[in-house]
Parts: structure tokens; sequence; C-alpha cells
């Protein structure tokens, strides 16, 4: 190889490609200028310098390959007067120089653009150079192999764009009305999508792009065999048209998942095992197309569903339905943030790849697939534990299966298992590394009311990455609405940026983030059977318009418990609802001030109220952030809770109290009676004192959610046993519960329409993020704390479950043994710790202790409050 000739090459080069040498190194160094805009203070016309801003990259892209189709057509191969052939030049030689003029003038430039980027942002110098290695769009390098092979082609211009607009005819040929049916008669049609698995499909577009340059490069510079050239350039586009739009006979849905598969499958077939699906509802909800007497509910059915014009089952009569469907959390990692010693649970996810579902029933002649919406509403959160897909059932199809005594739903799940890597991120805008995820920064935009995340990676991508407050799992984000399941070595060179944001860091007073990479570990595949149509028999689940009247007819919901409701302002934009029992003016009696326990109103004393009300005065509160009262974006810390506690007694006159908490409520009780003992006469725990803070980590959390998972599931409730509270009352005998909660605390708490509960997670979260350790040695006040204890497997017995069933029984004494080991080390810590304190053991009570037991926490709190 001779350098002068080479120096010869690219002094020829660059004298002739001299202006759009200058522009691209133009545009190149003001990348970094442009990206680094305040765009909030630019003047103008503002969309034009984000469209600028979001677009400098490309135009820098766009520049790059003109430079390399110019500089390749500088000697194109159809010329006898050019150096390579009249020096002679040998190809190597040509190449060499052809390729060390695109690193001086293209890659060199943009790496240095990408290097002021980096070092402006605040990075290391050596991630600056890492990352700015990196190929940035691993999607536009497609495009590299097949301008390369229509350089090489074209000796000049004109030539290079007839040779591309001929390329962009021929991928818009399945959208043509005329060309369309044809193609679409071999299965090749627009919209073949597999999301996260298209992978696949990239490398053989570039793969075919790269070989057909070398064929073109060989058969044109080499053999000098023009027309061969041309006829590679065209087999290469033929292959990369049919990797976008491949055909089902060729390649499809199975193919994709059971190559993906074949490469993540060497191991882990346990994991099988561990994935249950079941219904997640009783009932599917399900609307008639064309009903003019549809309800509400099933007009949001067909909302939701957003089927498209051109639904070939969307006739008038056919139903459209949602399968709801549910798995059990199995699987869990566990996190501990540094200084605690509180573990974390984090669970892996499921991304629910594809769905499919058919009727198999005795009056169709075979089975009938089903057709579901790709655009329903819910499209984009395929990682949630609850999956929901819209079907339509043809009309004719319909009337059939009503006719059949045992129509059978057959519902088949491909399902991916992406496993956690937890880290804690400080919200200090300081950059931290994290084997696996790159290099991240969180930091407070006060004036959003947000915490903003970045990470940069290099190299090998995790297949998702979210982001949450510590603890408080209701505000975790995704990096992407769909997991990405590229190869490692195909992201070898790239590189990648995650942003994220999480909203209201103010529920916490000092937000820390936990962030997660998430790696494919198996791919699964489920079935699930169910009877039915709508996911039961058709009398017990009726099809739309065709139910018994008592299910067609409106709730009959109400609260009967005779008190009445105030809401009192406990700081500017916030109220709180109280309830007050008290029927008549008796100053000399005691007060009870009752509040409930976490996601519970006060709502659920409406029963045991009234009868504390015949000898005391007794009102009740519900906590900011539950049931109507407010909802602010702050204050859900231990004292401002204790605040809105006292600023209600201020409000209702109540210069002291007995403060009774159920679970969460115990919380306030110990801090009040802690730090303002004089509003508080005494101190009732119903099963609600506990340290929740200081909690050990010696794994007993993470064994008594193992054997959870092994319990039964509780049966779903119907439709019918809705409509009414004496109807639920059914569902607690079918289910064979003694009692449910309050029927004024279903109506603060549940919707009736699904039977979810209707309290936002975040603020339930950001109540638990926000207790202390209680102070026992500082409460000088009375106390009485009444735990229930579970005496016997027995007590933990279901009506659903199966007494003769064996490893059932060990699960239940495993449980038994947990639980008495851990409440009885919390009742020592509070016997000891205070000075004034009775300690009650009701043997077989469940949580909800005022309501199993409610005669004997009755009695109690009378002698206590008799005693005082």
């Amino acid at each position: 190889m001779k350098l002068p000739v080479i120096l010869a090459m690219l002094k020829k080069d660059f004298f002739g490609l001299l202006p759009l040498i200058l522009l691209s190194l133009a545009t190149f160094l003001l990348v970094p200028v442009i990206a680094n805009l305040d765009l909030v203070g630019m003047g103008g016309d503002q969309s034009f310098w984000v469209f600028l801003q979001a677009n400098i990259y490309w135009l820098g892209f766009g520049l790059g390959l003109l430079l390399m189709i110019s500089v390749i057509q500088q000697d194109p191969a159809s010329s006898l007067t050019h150096d390579w052939l009249t020096r002679p030049v040998s190809r190597r030689e040509w190449l060499m120089a052809k390729l060390v003029f695109l690193l001086l003038f293209f890659l060199l430039p943009v790496l240095f653009s990408r290097l002021i980027i980096n070092l402006s942002e605040a990075m290391r110098p050596g991630l600056a150079f890492a990352y700015a290695l990196g190929i940035e769009s691993m999607e536009a390098t497609l495009l590299l192999p097949l301008f390369l092979m229509a350089a090489l082609l074209a000796s000049n211009l004109r030539q290079l764009i007839m040779l591309m607009v001929g390329v962009f005819f021929v991928f818009l040929l399945p959208g043509w009305s005329a060309t369309r049916p044809i193609l679409a008669a071999a299965g090749i049609e627009l919209g073949g999508d597999y999301d996260g698995l298209m992978w696949v499909q990239a490398v053989v577009v570039f793969t075919a792009g790269l070989i057909g340059a070398g064929f073109v490069f060989w058969l044109l510079y080499h053999r000098r065999q023009s027309r061969s050239a041309y006829v590679a350039f065209w087999s290469s586009v033929a292959v990369m048209f049919l990797a976008v739009y491949t055909p089902p006979w060729l390649y499809n849905w199975d193919r994709e998942i059971a190559l993906n598969a074949a490469l993540v499958n060497t191991d882990n077939v346990e994991l099988e095992a561990q994935i249950s699906l079941s219904k997640a509802m009783a009932c599917f909800p399900a609307a008639i197309v064309g009903n003019v007497n549809a309800t509400d509910q099933e007009l949001r059915v067909l909302e939701q569903a957003a089927w498209v014009p051109e639904a070939a089952a969307l006739e008038p009569g056919a139903m459209t339905f949602v399968s709801a469907i549910r798995y059990r959390e199995t699987l869990t990692e566990w996190f501990s943030p540094a200084g605690s010693n509180r573990e974390y649970s984090v669970p892996w996810r499921l991304d629910w790849m594809r769905s499919r579902a058919r009727f198999a029933a005795e009056t169709l002649p075979g089975e009938v697939e089903l057709q579901y919406s790709g655009t329903a509403l819910n499209r984009y959160q395929p990682l949630s534990a609850t999956e929901r897909k819209f079907w339509t059932v043809p009309a004719n199809v319909l009337a059939q299966l009503k006719a059949d005594p045992n129509p059978e739903l057959v519902m088949h799940f491909d399902i991916a298992l992406l496993k956690p890597t937890a880290f804690e991120l400080p919200v200090d805008g300081r950059r931290h590394d994290f084997p696996g995820l790159g290099s991240c920064k969180a930091e407070i935009d006060a004036n959003s009311n947000r915490v903003d995340i970045e990470c940069l990676k290099r190299g090998v991508q995790p297949d998702l990455v979210s982001a949450q407050f510590v603890g408080m799992n209701s505000t975790r984000t995704d990096s992407s609405f769909r997991a990405n399941y590229t190869h490692d070595w195909v992201q070898m060179f790239g590189r990648h940026r995650y942003e994220l944001a999480l909203e209201m860091p103010s529920l916490l007073e000092n937000p820390v983030v936990m962030i997660s990479a998430f790696e494919l570990q198996r791919l699964v595949e489920k079935q699930l059977l169910v009877p039915g149509i709508l996911g039961d028999r058709q009398a017990v689940c009726p099809l739309p318009g065709e139910g018994d009247s008592e299910i067609e007819r409106a709730s009959s919901w109400s609260d009967k418990s005779p008190h009445e409701v105030s809401y009192i302002s406990v700081e500017p934009g916030v109220r709180l609802e109280v309830l007050d029992w008290r029927q008549q003016d008796r100053p000399n009696t005691p007060t009870l001030l009752l509040l409930p326990g976490l996601g519970a109103t006060a709502h659920s004393y409406d029963e045991i109220a009234p009868e504390l009300a015949q000898e005391y005065n007794v009102v009740a509160l519900t906590r900011r952030g539950t049931g109507s009262s407010s909802k602010p974006d702050r204050g859900y810390g231990i004292e401002r809770l204790a605040q809105d506690v006292l600023r209600t007694m201020d409000a209702m006159e109540i210069r002291e109290a007995v403060l009774v908490g159920h679970s969460f409520g115990g919380e306030e009780l110990s801090y009040l009676g802690a730090n303002h003992p004089s509003r508080v006469t005494g101190l009732i725990y119903l099963d609600a004192a506990y340290d929740r803070v200081s909690v050990s980590g010696d794994g007993y959390m993470r064994r008594q959610r193992a054997l959870g998972s092994l319990l039964p599931l509780e049966p779903l409730i119907r439709p019918s046993e809705l409509v009414s509270y004496e109807a639920l009352q059914d569902y607690a005998r079918r289910t064979g519960r003694n009692a449910n909660i309050p029927e004024g605390e279903v109506i603060a708490s549940y919707d009736l329409g699904s039977g979810e509960i209707k309290h936002d997670m975040r603020y339930l979260d950001a109540l638990m993020r926000g207790i202390v350790a209680p102070d026992y040695a500082s409460i000088s006040v009375p106390a009485l704390s009444l735990y229930a204890m579970a005496g016997s497997a027995a007590d933990l017995m279901e009506g659903w479950f199966d007494q003769n069933d064996p490893e059932l029984l060990a699960v239940l004494e495993e449980l038994v043994d947990i639980e008495q080991q851990r409440k009885s080390a919390e009742i020592q810590k509070f016997s000891q710790e205070m000075s004034d304190a009775r300690v009650v053991v009701l043997e077989g009570a469940d949580h909800w202790i005022f309501l199993s037991h409610e005669q004997d926490v009755l009695r109690l709190m009378r002698e206590f409050v008799e005693g005082l």
C-alpha cells in the first residue's frame, strides 16, 4: 500500500469537496451549541428553535451521508479518467483513501462535537469520551449500506437520486391501491409489527445491505460488470423489502417467538411454574354493537376498544368484551436503601407479548379465532399486572354460542419474564454509575414538582428501565411502553439515553429514587381456559341486556349510619371529612376520636361508632389523601398528620380526647401521645401498635410473601353481588366469611361497578413513607393495645380453602408461627417501653379486629375509658 498515493487522493478529494466539507464541519460544530440552547429564553419563533434542536442531529447525519456519497463519486467505477485507473491505483489504496477521508472529515468531527456536548453536561471526561463513541441511532445505521450501494452504482447525483426514488417507490408498493391486492395475496401487507422483537428483521436488513454493497463493489471495481452490480443492488433491496414487509408464510409471530426463545430459554426452566394466570374479574364487561339501550358501562367498553372502522366483525349485533387476566407476583427481588434495614420488594415484570383467544363449542363447526383491537386505549400498558384485551364476537357466532350449553373461551399468551436489578439513586443532580445501567442522575424540578432522571449507557442495554420513589410502587414509570429484546451483540456499539420523570416528589420530605434495570430471563407460553362466554356460565355472567332484572337495575347502596358529615379546613386548600355521632350536648362525657387504618376512611367505624355513641361523644376523621378528604401534593409526614388531628379537635372545640386508632392509625396515636400529651386522655390501639419503621431485615417478610403466594386466591365477586349491601352479604356467605366491612366504607372506598379500590395508591404510599418509629418511652398517658393473633391454622382457614389439603395446612401453620413470633416481639416492645399500658391478645381475631370481635372490643374499650 503506497502512502503517497493515498495522500494524493485525499488532497484531490479535499479540494474537490471543500465547500461541502466546510458546510459539514460548521454544522458539526453548531450541534453542541444548538443542543444546549436555553429555549425558554429564546426570542422569535419558538417552534422553529424547538424543531431545530430536535432535528439538528439528523441534519448532521444527512450531511455525513452526503459526504460519503460525494467522496465515492469522485472516483466512479464507470469513469476511465480517474486516478485509480490512470496511475493506476490499487483497489486497496482507493478504499483506504475513502475511509481516511470519512474518518477525518466525518467521524472525528462528529466525535469532537459529541465530546463537547457531553462535557458541557458536566460528564466526567472518561464517561464523556466513552459515550461519544457510541452509535446514536442503531436504526439510522440500517440506511448506510443502502446509500453505500447507491453511491457505488451512481456516477453522479442525478443517477443517485433516481436510484433512491426507485427504492422509495418499492417500499411504498404495499400502500398503493393498485398493488396492494396483489401483494396482499402473497401475504405482504402494511402493519406487520413484532414490537420489541423486530431486531431480527433489522439484522436481516443490515446484513442484506452490507452483503449487497460488497457484491456491488466487487462487480464494479473488480469485474467491471455494471449490469450484474445492478442485479445485486435490486436483489438486496428485495431482501430488505421482504424483511420489512415479511409475509406470514416466511416469517411470523410463531417463528419470531420461537427464534428468540431458542436464544433466551437456555436455562431457568423452573420459571415456567412460577407464572400462574387467572381471571381478574368474575365476569368480563361486554357491549353489543348498535344497541341503542346500552348502559354507560357498555358504552365505555366500546369507547375503550377503539375499533378501527375496517374491523370486519363490527356489524350490528356483534359483541365486544374485555378479558381481564391477572398473574400472581411470585417472582420478587428485594432492595434495601442505604442506612435502612427495611427491605422493599421489587417484583419481576411480565410483558404480555402476544395474546390470542378463540371460542370452542359444540354448536360451532370449528374453533373461532377472535379479532382483537390493537388500537385499544390500554395498548401502551403491556407491563401491568392485569392484562386487558378487547375482543369482538361476530353476530352469527354469538347466536350459536348463546344456544350452546357449554361454550369455552381459550386464551393463549406469550409472556416475557423480566428480572429487575434495583439501585438507589440520590436526588442530588450528580452522576452515579451503576453496573448494567450506566451513568444516572436525578434532580428536582421544583417549578414542575417533578424529579427528572437521566441515564446514559453505551454498549449492551437493559431490556427495560424503570424508576420510582423508594417504597412507592404506585409512582413507577418506565423508559418505554414496550420492552426491547434486541440481542446483546447487536447493541455492542450503540448508546442510549434514558429519560424518565417522577411526578409529585413533594409527597415525600426526602425523596429517594429507586431505579431498576430489567433483563429478559425467559419467554413463556401460557394457556387459560375459561368456561362460558363472558367468564362463567350465562346464569352467572349473562350477556348484555339479557341479565337478571336485579343486575340490570341501578345499585341500591346507602350509608345508613346515624352520623353527620362535615368538612374541616386544617390548612389552606385542605379539608378533611369528619363523621360526628354526637346526638346531644354532653360536655362531661369523654370524647372518642376514631382514626382509620391505611386505605380506609372514617366510615370503617360506621357500625361500632353508634354503639360507643350511646355512652360517649364519638367522632371519626378521614385523613388527607383518602376518601372524600383533600388530596394535596404535600404534607404526608407524621408530624403533619398529627397537626391535622389537632386542628380538627380545635375546630370541633374538643380540648382533649381518647384517641382510637386501627392499623395505621396507631402511628398518629403514638406520635400524639408522645408529643401532645395534654390533648390526649388515653390511647386505644386496635391491632395498631407496631413499629413499622425499624423492621428487622431477618427475611421474615420474604418468607411470609412466598408463603402467601401459595394460598388459593379469593373467589371473584360477581356483578349480581355488587348491586346492594345485602347482595354483598351473599358473597360473604358464599366465601365462608362472617361479615363485611360497613356499607358506608364500601361506598367510600370501592368502585361499585367493578369492586376495585378507589383510592390513589400514591397518597397511601406517601403516608407509609412519612412515618417514624414509635417513641413509646415518651408516652405517659394510659394506653390499651388490642392485638389480633392467629392461634392455629384453623384461624387462617378461609371458606374456599381445602381443609383436607396437607400441603395447605403446612403453609398455614408456618404463617401462624411467623405471625406469632413477629407480634410477640411487638407486644414485648410495647409492654416494656410504655409506662402505663395494658395489652390484650384476642386469639382468632383478624386484622379488622373491631368487626370480627366487636363485642369483645366494645367491652374492653368501655372498661378502659371508665378507668381513666
